[in-house]
């Protein structure tokens, strides 16, 4: 009996020392002989990812390691090893390296071949075949026949505005507000259907929250993926009883399979017409699933109803989230700086001289005013706030004198280079006068201004997110007046989360306001 029970103990701790003797093993690898063993940063990021993790969920009062990166950057220098396998490069001018013409592959601790959305594409053949396919959709020229449909929902949310808000007196939220305008555009260019947001009276501000529970979760995550896949299988009831904010991811996986569903059934009817030799069903317009579908280019794994919901996914949350998130921080900013909200308002009167005189995109974004309040806001609003990871699987890069292996994960940070002293002065204040002063002394700000990413990884819809800002945030602001409504701009504003997005506080009221008037 005794013999039985000791077999067992020695088991157990053979697999304890063996654990026990792997850690070890690994700790000294990873410090003393691994490739990245001569770059700069702390010896414990160097030894295990547990560093980067409790830097990403337990250090307080917010989650996010992006904060800590700067902080080690400023102790170390430009190049810092951050993980065991990865080194951040914190310099505006390797910018352009860094991306180098799409032929990187996107990095993930988990490999694989990532998620379905072109965003979430690992591979760098698998994002141009698939990008390729929805760029025309996106492109400044497609935005000619966009642009009606657009002035067609500014119009439907100023109507909203005026009933719902200026005769009633009630409080409008601004993310709300021109989250509404946002989802419904992207929704109706992606499936021929919207959301319905700009229908409502109160323009739906569920939605606001759904987004906010998602990507508040982005920071555990990113670091144990798993999870986001035992959602996909551990059954629906139980995920909703771990976690009650899960109740929303699944009210908006159910919208975007569904719209794909509708539209495979759709794509499916015509084959069988076209095979039968009749025309298929005339509809509204092609969209953005439709042509998925049928590029000749896509392969059968990028036309998967699971990798189609999750490109809608992608383009709901991107397309719907952060450019209203950009547009709400705007308007604040804009009341919280009248001399600057005059002089945008004196512009608008110019090409718009009654408040619902029509105006075009490119009359606009014309307005050089309008235009630097616009890029300093998208500067200073952190919409991507996470590190961006790449990797070169085939050739060693150089930094300066520092020679990085083949296949090492390469993080830079966005939010960094905009906050950088050298070339915003002041990088923490709200400054248009600095887009105008580049333009007239020939300094291109330009090259270091990358809010929604940058070259063939750069975000799908940035012409359609900066006319919906130039569209939306013009008709507006001409026709209506607003007072700022209990905001604290530290509370409801700033940036004080790394969710990739970057989100504010969790006690946020958002940013709220009275409509007020009507302008002449």
């Amino acid at each position: 009996m005794m013999v039985t029970m000791i077999a067992p103990l020695h088991l157990v701790a053979l697999a304890v020392l063996s654990s026990l003797g792997y850690v070890a093993y690994l700790v000294i690898y990873r410090l003393y002989f691994h490739p990245l063993r001569h770059f700069p940063g702390p010896k414990l990021a160097a030894a295990t990812l547990w560093y980067e993790i409790f830097n990403d969920w337990f250090r307080g009062p917010y989650p996010g390691s992006t904060w800590n990166i700067d902080h080690l950057h400023r102790q170390y220098g430009p190049i810092i090893r951050k993980a065991p396998n990865e080194i951040s490069i914190q310099d505006p001018d390797y910018l352009d390296t860094f991306f180098a013409g799409g032929r990187r592959d996107r990095y993930s601790r988990q490999g694989g071949e990532g998620q379905g959305s072109v965003q979430g594409t690992l591979l760098a053949s698998d994002h141009k075949r698939r990008r390729g396919a929805l760029t025309r959709f996106f492109s400044k020229r497609s935005l000619t026949t966009l642009e009606p449909q657009i002035v067609e929902k500014v119009e439907q949310l100023s109507e909203r505005i005026e009933e719902g808000f200026l005769k009633t007196g009630n409080v409008l939220e601004a993310g709300v507000a021109f989250g509404a305008l946002t989802l419904d555009v992207i929704t109706d260019y992606c499936f021929d259907q919207s959301f319905g947001c700009l229908q409502k009276p109160d323009l739906a501000p569920e939605w606001r929250h759904i987004f906010w529970q998602m990507l508040g979760s982005i920071p555990l995550l990113r670091n144990w993926t798993f999870v986001a896949d035992m959602l996909f299988w551990v059954p629906q009831a139980v995920a909703r009883w771990a976690n009650p904010s899960m109740e929303q991811f699944f009210i908006m996986e159910a919208e975007n399979q569904a719209k794909v569903l509708q539209v495979t059934k759709e794509w499916e009817a015509d084959q069988v017409a076209k095979s039968e030799g009749r025309d298929p069903e005339k509809r509204g317009k092609r969209t953005i699933f439709y042509d998925i579908l049928d590029s000749p280019s896509l392969l059968p794994k990028d036309k998967t109803t699971k990798r189609m919901t999750e490109e809608a996914f992608g383009m709901v949350v991107a397309g719907g989230y952060t450019t209203g998130k950009a547009m709400s921080n705007l308007i604040y900013r804009l009341h919280a700086n009248p001399e600057w909200l005059a002089k945008v308002r004196e512009e608008l009167d110019s090409v718009m001289k009654s408040p619902h005189d029509p105006v075009t995109l490119a009359e606009l974004q014309a307005l050089p005013i309008l235009t630097a309040c616009v890029k300093e806001n998208l500067r200073i609003s952190k919409i991507i706030a996470d590190n961006i990871l790449m990797v070169e699987p085939d050739h060693a890069l150089v930094y300066k004198d520092w020679v990085i292996p083949p296949g090492t994960a390469i993080a830079m940070n966005l939010y960094h280079m905009h906050m950088d002293e050298n070339i915003y002065p002041e990088p923490t204040v709200f400054k248009p006068e600095r887009w105008i002063e580049a333009a007239a002394t020939g300094q291109d700000l330009d090259k270091y201004f990358a809010p929604f990413s940058k070259g063939p990884r750069g975000c799908l819809g940035v012409n359609l997110a900066n006319a919906q800002m130039y569209l939306g945030m013009g008709v507006i602001l001409r026709r209506f007046n607003f007072e700022l409504f209990d905001v604290v701009e530290e509370r409801d504003v700033r940036t004080m989360r790394d969710c990739f997005v970057g989100l504010e506080s969790p006690e946020s009221k958002g940013v709220r306001f009275k409509v007020v008037g009507t302008r002449e």
